[in-house]
């Protein structure tokens, strides 16, 4: 893969990591229709370096938060740990899933068309927001309950195509979480995700250097870094102005001309 192309995913991996739109079904859509293929080593390590670009831009647009919570910790504080607990409860589905079904989720991956119907259903969920009967209570966190749930939401986003950020803020919401601390909520969650994908594999990193690529390799991991910054910012202003739900008919609409485009090679 070329330097020009490694760039490319990286810029569709930050904007997609955290834009409700999955970016594991867009960065495969891409690879399918586009002929972008990984030789070699590269494909594992690139998605490593992708995956710890977005962890580094969600640790830096919540550093205080995290501070905050890290200090609460330290000083035994109840609220800090009793919130660090929902995290590490949100996250035990998606790792129940993957020890599970983790070949079959993998194998969901070379199915292009699967993954356009899985986007289609992303928006759907998107859309649904649009409909719920009533507004949160601004600052409601989660309770262990709705934080187990939006964990289950999260486990099945595990799929291509299925937004893990839109379908945890959509759950988080349905379930009666405020607004803005579902939107939190949904992406502190993802650090333990994200850091234990990125350390699961970790197994491929000897051979970071085996395709003559590191160069170009950290510099995609920079770009997936900055540009998912950017993406963060972007949704938590549409959050605040009530416009979450306009990722749904982007992926209703990605979904349906993907799925005609693969249908017609």
């Amino acid at each position: 893969m070329d330097f020009l192309k490694l760039q490319f995913l990286a810029i569709i991996q930050g904007l997609t990591e955290f834009l409700p739109v999955s970016s594991s079904g867009h960065l495969a859509l891409f690879k399918s229709i586009f002929g972008l293929k990984e030789p070699g080593a590269a494909g594992p390590v690139l998605e490593i370096l992708l995956h710890a670009g977005t962890l580094i831009s969600v640790v830096v647009f919540y550093r205080k938060r995290i501070w905050e919570l890290l200090r609460g910790l330290l000083k035994r504080d109840r609220d800090a740990w009793r919130y660090a607990l929902t995290i590490l409860l949100s996250c035990i589905p998606a790792g129940l899933l993957y020890a599970i079904a983790g070949d079959q989720l993998e194998a969901a991956f070379s199915n292009p068309k699967v993954i356009c119907l899985l986007l289609m259903l992303t928006g759907l969920i998107l859309l649904s927001l649009r409909w719920q009967p009533k507004r949160p209570t601004p600052g409601t966190s989660p309770n262990f309950l709705q934080a187990f749930c939006i964990g289950i939401a999260q486990a099945f986003a595990m799929l291509p195509g299925v937004s893990r950020s839109g379908s945890t803020y959509t759950a988080g919401t349905w379930l009666g979480v405020g607004s803005g601390e579902a939107f939190d909520f949904s992406f502190l969650m993802s650090l333990p995700v994200i850091g234990g994908a990125v350390l699961l594999k970790l197994r491929h990193f000897s051979e970071f250097t085996s395709g003559g690529q590191t160069f170009g390799l950290l510099v995609a991991m920079v770009l997936a870094a900055v540009v998912g910054y950017a993406a963060l910012k972007l949704l938590s202003f549409l959050r605040i102005a009530g416009k979450f739900w306009w990722f749904g008919i982007y992926c209703l609409a990605v979904g349906a001309l993907g799925l005609v485009i693969l249908l017609l090679k």
